[in-house]
């Protein structure tokens, strides 16, 4: 308690520093804590637990949506490949092909037979307004909380007007980023007329074992067609779809590092032009009975101090942006929600704990080891 209670006066003795030095330590694990946010969104993206045996048969050489299209009759025909369990016909709609923080994605398909193919969880509205209702659409929950939507509204965007029947959750991620439409509503709604064509078709293979020999018998039986296919696992699909997104985050990486440096620095910094003031002060104290191992103590736990209160208000800040602004970033109609999860901000804390016990060593060092006489005379 001694000790802690010195910790507190000394950090108080400079509140300007102090409060600049966990100020600083707070911006850069706020910016920590995003950039990591987005590294577990885009690994919970693609690990659905259907994409290991679903394959997207996709326009060959295209690489967004909007120029992507297969005709009605692809569709039947991959049905007819042995292994295949089903085929669901897919029109895409969205406002961005490029890496963008507001990504609105219209996905249209057969209503019955998309709620069939598709592990979604109603968690308000209605499934049966859903399959009434030519205009009707289902709403991800991560896009209704973005976008403030509520059952019964209506959504308008780029010339489609739908009327929100439901809000669902799903285990694959991406989904609930998605509006979901009726697929002849959406083909007559979009600026350019898709009838007879769809977007891309979503294939479930019955074996996980089989599921490239199928794609290749997919691409082979369109070779030759006018609208040759690219099939893929879905995973593999969603890694090519955020390719960007990857770039995006490889540099956030390098941001996070040297945000650790940052915190290093500053912690360091303060420690060590605090420790240079107290020299005679510490003389004193060990005059008192404090041994070495106690003055090492009292600066670490500065340092920690300093770490930690810094830590809790750049983790709480990235949080309370996390949890009311719904961050997300999409691209080629894929969306990445920045995850929030306890392991994250226990992941921040140690950050700061580990800096902080590191930035203290050397001046705890320093200053438990110079002689009593040396400190009074500083």
């Amino acid at each position: 308690m001694k000790l802690l209670r010195l910790v507190l006066k000394n950090l108080t003795r400079r509140k300007g520093r102090t409060l600049l030095s966990v100020g600083g330590v707070a911006s850069a694990l706020l910016l920590l804590v995003l950039v990591e946010s987005l590294a577990m969104g885009l690994d919970r993206a693609l690990s659905g637990s259907e994409a290991a045996r679903t394959l997207v048969v996709y326009r060959k050489n295209r690489y967004c949506p909007q120029t992507s299209n297969l005709p009605d009759v692809y569709g039947s025909r991959i049905e007819d490949v042995k292994g295949v369990e089903s085929v669901l016909p897919v029109q895409v709609f969205l406002n961005n092909c490029r890496a963008s923080i507001d990504l609105v994605t219209f996905q249209g398909a057969p209503a019955q037979q998309l709620l069939d193919s598709r592990d979604l969880t109603i968690v308000e509205g209605s499934r049966e307004q859903f399959l009434r209702e030519d205009d009707a659409a289902l709403v991800g929950i991560d896009f209704a909380r973005r976008k403030g939507l509520r059952v019964g509204q209506q959504f308008p965007f780029g010339g489609i007007d739908v009327k929100v029947v439901g809000i669902f959750t799903s285990p694959e991620k991406p989904e609930e980023s998605l509006v979901l439409t009726h697929l002849d509503f959406l083909r007559y709604s979009m600026p350019m007329n898709r009838d007879g064509s769809v977007t891309q078709y979503e294939v479930k293979v019955a074996s996980e074992a089989s599921v490239r020999e199928v794609a290749a018998e997919i691409d082979a039986l369109f070779a030759t067609a006018e609208e040759p296919t690219d099939t893929r696992p879905q995973v593999a699909f969603l890694e090519r779809a955020t390719k960007d997104l990857a770039t995006i985050l490889r540099f956030g990486r390098w941001l996070g590092i040297a945000c650790v440096v940052v915190v290093l620095s500053l912690v360091a910094n303060t420690v060590f032009m605090s420790v240079q003031e107290r020299v005679r002060e510490f003389g004193v104290l060990r005059t008192l009975g404090f041994r070495e191992s106690q003055i090492a103590g009292l600066v670490v736990v500065e340092a920690v101090t300093l770490a930690l209160l810094g830590a809790l208000l750049g983790v709480g800040g990235a949080y309370a942006i996390l949890m009311t602004t719904y961050l997300s970033i999409g691209t080629e109609g894929v969306s990445v929600t920045f995850a929030t999860t306890p392991a994250l901000a226990l992941r921040g804390l140690g950050v700061a704990l580990v800096v902080g016990v590191v930035a203290g060593l050397i001046p705890a060092v320093r200053s438990s080891r110079q002689s009593i006489v040396q400190s009074l005379n500083s």
